[in-house]
């Protein structure tokens, strides 16, 4: 069973919510987004902020799943594009208070819930292997 076919679309609704959204590193994984030379590959990173009090470890480990998140929303064809990749949009959001991080939690709920239609529209079909 290949979970990036179109019928397979509920098996990655139920993982997903099972998973409270860490499926999406399956996917990213199904999907090959990850790249070997990108800083989330580089042991020492984790060691310098795992050394500086786990804060500064959960943090880039946010940003990690923000990043591959909007990654397999952009290969998906997620609509939007142009909002949910700004940098500088993640940044407003995290800056204002209260409205700004009501609007971060829809985004964050918007790009998981329209990967999952996308999966459903068909469009994770183009990442399977032909044998």
């Amino acid at each position: 069973m290949t979970l990036l076919k179109k019928e397979n679309w509920i098996v990655c609704l139920i993982l997903s919510i099972i998973t409270q959204g860490l499926f999406t590193f399956v996917l990213a994984y199904l999907m090959k987004i990850y790249d070997k030379k990108a800083w989330y590959c580089k042991w020492q990173y984790w060691v310098f902020g795992t050394l500086c009090l786990i804060f500064p470890a959960l943090i880039m480990l946010e940003v990690f799943t923000i990043q591959i998140t909007i990654k397999i929303a952009v290969s998906l064809d997620v609509p939007g594009k142009k909002i949910y990749t700004s940098p500088y949009i993640w940044i407003l959001l995290l800056i204002i208070p209260i409205i700004g991080w009501i609007l971060l939690v829809f985004m964050l709920l918007y790009i998981e819930i329209f990967t999952i239609v996308m999966l459903y529209k068909g469009s994770g079909e183009k990442y399977l292997k032909c044998n």
